[in-house]
């Protein structure tokens, strides 16, 4: 590897490879030609660099998102002091290719290129989730942090949908209506994928099992089921986990650990923390509470 360049594995799964990629290089001339392994997008997050693919230069800032097509040739070039920081997402082909048909079918005819472009403008939307999944990603070795591999590739996913939109857009197509025919399709799609998790709630999940289970693609599901219930799938997971830990803290369940492990969390601070975030309170709190509320009942009834 050059001494000018540092790549950073940030996230690896079955469905999506996510890089960090420092270039400080020491000359502004173009360099050898270069081919990437995989289809990619890239992120720039600051400075700038140039790619020429054939004779087609594309300036590559913060305002940009970049598609690399697999084994096709290019070189870059760095016109101003600095170089680039930049963030590389690389998706299964035919992951990227049912992103982009989505909004345009057109994309079915070259299943080998998926992308539309060299190019387009990074949206707002696009730019914030790409500093979010990243900063998810940079402290997942947190004891607090909660992402696993599920709200990772959500996340990444639901990247890749919002560039795909944008790039249609920038492209000037149309981005049709939802028939009635599929949002009751949709419905039924999130309908058995709500009740796969309510089955297997307390296993670990991943996209691409989920998917399999209710006889769908990853990327579909995600979109599909964020769309229909407002939720994503891990986020709907975990509240369904919480709501089950709640309601054996009502119980009498004393604790903490065991009952984390018992419901699908990895860890009891794992399981503090989305308790905290959901109910505004910590579950060993929200426990001695419900304790108390039960034992002021009995004292009552005694009583009476």
């Amino acid at each position: 590897m050059s001494e000018t360049l540092h790549v950073n594995l940030l996230f690896e799964s079955r469905m999506v490879t996510v890089t960090d990629v420092r270039c400080r290089p020491h000359e502004a001339c173009c360099g050898g030609e270069e081919f990437s392994d995989s289809h990619e997008i890239v992120f720039p997050r600051s400075g700038l660099f140039v790619r020429k693919v054939g004779r087609e230069e594309t300036a590559a800032d913060a305002n940009s998102v970049l598609f690399f097509r697999r084994n096709q040739s290019y070189r870059v070039s760095h016109p101003i002091v600095g170089g680039d920081d930049c963030t590389t997402l690389s998706f299964a082909g035919e992951t990227l290719l049912e992103a982009f048909a989505t909004y345009d079918p057109n994309a079915y005819d070259c299943p080998d290129d998926p992308f539309p472009a060299l190019s387009t403008l990074n949206g707002t939307k696009a730019t914030l989730m790409v500093h979010h999944l990243r900063s998810l990603l940079l402290g997942k070795t947190s004891a607090t942090c909660s992402l696993d591999a599920l709200s990772a590739d959500e996340h990444a996913l639901r990247l890749l949908d919002v560039v795909a939109f944008d790039a249609a857009q920038f492209l000037g197509r149309r981005v049709g209506q939802v028939r009635e025919s599929t949002r009751r399709a949709h419905r039924a799609l999130a309908f058995e994928a709500r009740v796969f998790l309510s089955e297997r709630m307390r296993e670990s999940q991943t996209l691409p099992d989920i998917a399999r289970a209710v006889h769908s693609s990853p990327f579909h599901l995600a979109r599909v089921f964020r769309r229909t219930t407002g939720l994503s799938l891990h986020k709907y997971l975990t509240r369904l986990r919480l709501r089950e830990a709640l309601q054996r803290l009502a119980g009498g369940e004393s604790d903490l650990t065991r009952l984390a492990h018992s419901v699908g969390f990895s860890s009891h601070s794992h399981f503090s923390q989305a308790f905290r975030g959901e109910f505004n309170c910590p579950p060993g709190e929200c426990r001695d509470l419900l304790a108390s509320h039960r034992r002021n009942k009995t004292s009552t009834n005694l009583t009476a």
